[in-house]
């Protein structure tokens, strides 16, 4: 088994593209960008799936206030708050 993922490496570091350390540089940076990205729309989508199910077994969304700053100037004397509603948990009550 190692032998063959050794073999394969090789045979990856021979492409024309992988030659620079700059080309591998860019081709890691892309990776770990599309793995946020991935990683992103996964959690989007369990917090959705969160909420539907909480709604179709008749619970009530508790949400929690975040607050976000944001500086309007370059010095950083002034900012500006921003608040937003994120999904917290599901109530049941007394189901």
């Amino acid at each position: 088994m190692a032998n063959l993922v050794s073999s394969l490496l090789r045979k990856m570091m021979r492409h024309p593209l992988l030659q620079s350390s700059g080309n591998r540089a860019i081709l890691a940076i892309a990776l770990i960008i599309a793995a946020v990205v991935v990683l992103s729309i996964i959690g989007t989508y369990r917090e959705n799936a969160e909420i539907a199910d909480c709604q179709q077994k008749g619970g009530t969304l508790v949400y929690r206030t975040e607050v976000q700053e944001f500086l309007a100037d370059g010095r950083g004397a002034t900012t500006i708050n921003q608040e937003y509603q994120v999904f917290d948990h599901c109530d049941y009550g007394n189901q």
